[in-house]
């Protein structure tokens, strides 16, 4: 047995293992009278374009297939194949430990070539008859992503491995957001200036060596690399289960220390079972990522929906103040029925006034900065001064409706 028979032995355990959970949906049925139909139509749609692009492609902006091939960039993830049985033997032979990773990268490396190689083909009639760019330009085009792909799945990798917690999703959007300008605003200069692209490409492969030494080299990251690989080998069969109807939770981080709330102090003077609750609700919501997310994306939503100085908008502002309500009642019920709250006896007027308290204080900081823009965009000044009172007596009677 050598390192490279093991790790062919691990990929053919997971290619059976996409196999056996795909296999159910994919008879022969399905793929004669769907998938083979379908490839065919698609295969005639597509050399249809390379004899007559549509009207809405005929000048067409390079920036678009960009931002496509950026975003394919962006996904997927550099392969181990590491296991949890390694740390009983393996571990203590650091020699085959980095040839079996070696073998992964090199197989990550032949998939990410092949997939890119496969969407640039796809988008070669868009970018070689409305963009106008060579076949010359169209290899050099594919290169460049192939080695951008490959050092941004090892750079997201060192991110994971090196920061926590929001620090890392802090990291993960500035890298997404300068990656995203840098390569739109950068590859048409590139691939314009043929010698240029080629500098670029042996600036990505040295780059991209250094990485995989570097990754190779690092060290206490057995057990981080091997929940990201049980995650990648069982992703297909975790696709086909949600897919049938099967919620899996995954687990959540925690926090040694929130970033909201982090010593327990009480948010009311007055020590009741009510205010015990409601405590329990907005520090629970503040210290959610998902909840605040989703959150801030709904009051960003009616910001900009209410900066329309339309007479119109008037007749959406109340919604927004019930999806922040269901949104934050929601919260309260998952809080309610959780398995610690549940070993206690709360009374019905306690829940009650709980669940209007909690909606009505985490929901008014939103919809009143929604209400601040609707006022400022009709009336200016006057407006938001005037708005603030009415929006808060209408969020006060729709937090008391909804608990």
């Amino acid at each position: 047995m050598t390192p490279e028979k093991l790790f062919f032995t691990r990929l053919r355990s997971e290619w059976k293992l996409k196999y056996t959970a795909w296999r159910p949906v994919i008879d022969w049925t399905v793929a004669l009278y769907i998938i083979i139909p379908g490839v065919i139509i698609a295969v005639i749609c597509y050399l249809r374009l390379w004899g007559q692009l549509p009207p809405w492609a005929a000048d067409f902006s390079i920036n678009i297939p960009l931002l496509l091939i950026f975003l394919y960039s962006w996904t997927g993830t550099i392969r181990l194949f590491l296991e949890e049985a390694d740390q009983l033997f393996l571990l203590q032979l650091r020699e085959w430990m980095r040839r079996i990773m070696i073998c992964g990268i090199t197989y990550s490396a032949l998939c990410s070539l092949f997939t890119t190689l496969l969407l640039i083909i796809i988008l070669a009639p868009f970018l070689h008859l409305g963009c106008g760019l060579s076949i010359k330009k169209l290899a050099l085009l594919l290169v460049i992503t192939f080695l951008f792909k490959m050092n941004i799945g090892l750079t997201k990798q060192f991110i994971s491995l090196r920061l926590a917690s929001w620090i890392e999703k802090i990291t993960f959007i500035i890298f997404f957001i300068s990656t995203q300008v840098l390569f739109i605003k950068g590859v048409p200069l590139l691939i314009d200036n043929f010698l240029l692209g080629c500098t670029c490409c042996i600036l990505l492969g040295l780059t991209l060596l250094l990485l995989i030494k570097l990754r190779l080299d690092i060290k206490g990251a057995f057990f981080d690399d091997i929940a990201r690989e049980n995650s990648e080998r069982l992703k297909h069969a975790a696709f086909m289960l949600k897919a049938s109807g099967v919620n899996i939770k995954k687990p959540s981080t925690k926090r040694k220390k929130p970033v909201f709330y982090s010593r327990i102090n009480h948010l009311f003077n007055e020590r009741t079972t009510a205010n015990t609750l409601v405590e329990v609700c907005i520090k629970t919501f503040l210290r959610s990522i998902n909840n605040l997310s989703t959150y801030m994306v709904l009051v960003l939503l009616g910001i900009l929906y209410m900066s329309n100085p339309n007479w119109s908008v008037v007749i959406i502002w109340p919604f927004f103040a019930f999806s922040s309500a269901m949104l934050i009642k929601s919260h309260y019920v998952e809080v309610m029925t959780s398995d610690y709250l549940k070993l206690f006896q709360w009374k019905s007027e306690d829940k009650k006034t709980a669940a209007r308290k909690s909606i009505f204080i985490l929901s008014t900081p939103g919809f009143l900065l929604v209400s601040s823009v609707l006022g400022f965009s009709l009336f200016h000044w006057i407006g938001l001064l005037g708005i603030l009172p009415i929006g808060l007596v209408m969020n006060y009677y729709i937090t008391k409706s909804f608990s």
